[in-house]
């Protein structure tokens, strides 16, 4: 008996680790171009309490962070963030990194302080594909409040 579950357990471990090296199956490149698209309507405002924020960041194969278009202006740094004077009023900001990414992810989300909802739409794209899209309203006491996260 212990022979038999001495051998199962090494047959066992054995597929395991063959199966463990085998080939990732996602056919994205290992560097790709990022272009967020985020979108507040014209509900978002500032003066109402309402809240908002975007953090983008990524990196190359040599761990150096990439910079970022954000509507056409050149962002350096670790990570780049927009937030609600960035979308005050409801605006849409498109965050596109300037070379290949390695490595990164965006992060997002708010909340309505007063009685007027407003929606965000997002599209994310990685090397030409859309990696996540969608809508949402943003509601007052909304529970729990929006956030999204996205790796590529």
């Amino acid at each position: 008996m212990k022979k038999t579950s001495f051998l199962l357990a090494v047959a066992t471990s054995g597929i395991l680790l063959f199966n463990s090296c085998s080939k990732n199956k996602d056919t994205t490149p290992a560097n790709k171009h990022v272009k967020a698209t985020i979108t507040l309507t014209s509900e978002f405002k500032k003066a109402e309490g309402d809240y908002f924020s975007v953090t983008i960041s990524g990196n190359d194969q040599n761990a150096h962070f990439t910079d970022w278009n954000v509507n056409g202006v050149k962002k350096t740094g670790v990570s780049v963030e927009v937030g609600t004077d960035d979308f005050n009023g409801g605006k849409t900001i498109v965050l596109e990194s300037l070379s290949d990414v390695f490595s990164g992810g965006i992060e997002f989300g708010g909340f309505e302080n007063a009685n007027t909802p407003f929606t965000v739409s997002w599209k994310i794209e990685v090397g030409n594909t859309v990696k996540d899209e969608g809508s949402e309203k943003i509601v007052k006491n909304q529970d729990p409040v929006f956030s999204k996260a996205v790796s590529f």
